[in-house]
């Protein structure tokens, strides 16, 4: 069940969004919705919204108990994830974890964490170490907004 709701075709508000599924998947879908869904940060800029709860609530058919269930799962496995992140050392090994990270939070609707999961497998584990760690602490803070965000959600 839970495989046939996430992958069931979403409703297109755009032409472009359409055509960009039909060709990409949901990925592009991420990338369009992702793009929508904005919040402003300290400094002013744009920066997308910490969760999507409407992307969520679309793939689990509105189901209250199924967005607990899939938002437990994702909290779970997080500080794995986020783990693998901070301690690869291969190329290989830093791409299969940003990558994931990326995937699991495109599914769930955390905007903000698949912003940060995009420019640290962008990055790459041989990346600017600068740039790493300071991209580490967003992900860290992120999590911890993910968090107070559901809050309400789970039990």
């Amino acid at each position: 069940m839970i495989h046939e709701i996430l992958h069931s075709p979403p409703s297109f508000t755009s032409r472009s969004s359409k055509l960009a599924y039909s060709m990409f998947g949901t990925e592009a879908e991420s990338i369009t919705m992702s793009a929508h869904k904005t919040q402003s940060n300290a400094d002013g800029q744009s920066c997308p919204a910490v969760f999507d709860r409407a992307h969520l609530s679309h793939y689990t058919m509105h189901s209250a108990d199924l967005e607990r269930e899939i938002l437990g799962l994702f909290l779970t496995q997080l500080p794995a994830t986020v783990s693998a992140i901070e301690t690869a050392e291969t190329a290989a090994d830093w791409k299969l974890a940003t990558h994931t990270l990326k995937g699991s939070c495109a599914a769930v609707g955390a905007r903000r964490l698949q912003d940060i999961a995009q420019q640290l497998e962008t990055l790459g584990v041989g990346g600017d170490s600068l740039v790493r760690d300071l991209r580490l602490q967003s992900l860290e803070a992120a999590v911890a907004e993910f968090r107070q965000a559901v809050r309400h959600i789970l039990p």
